[in-house]
């Protein structure tokens, strides 16, 4: 019982203090959204806060029947869109982008 109070003491500070990223330090992760066939582009990176990344391209990421149409904040669409080359601001969080097709 008490390992399992010790797993899910660890499970929420990483939640709360976001395990894995350098404090003060944020990424862009892009996700392939429904892709068929290849691989998201990858930024190694790590940004400060008010710092800017450059959007990058779809890599290999294909959808069958579907074109690449850039990355969306949202996976659906509704959230900020980016066109490859752009750049973005890094405000204090970690950004995800997700491949959208039409």
């Amino acid at each position: 019982m008490k390992r399992l109070f010790f797993v899910i003491s660890i499970i929420s500070l990483c939640l709360l203090f976001s395990c894995g990223e350098t404090p003060g330090l944020f990424k862009v992760i892009y996700h392939d959204n429904g892709s068929t066939a290849g691989f998201p582009p990858v930024d190694d990176k790590e940004y400060t806060s008010g710092s800017y990344a450059t959007v990058l391209g779809q890599n290999t990421l294909i959808k069958d029947g579907y074109t690449f149409d850039g990355w969306d904040t949202k996976t659906d669409g509704s959230g900020k869109r980016y066109n490859p080359g752009e750049q973005i601001k890094i405000e204090k969080i970690t950004i995800f982008l997700y491949a959208m097709w039409h």
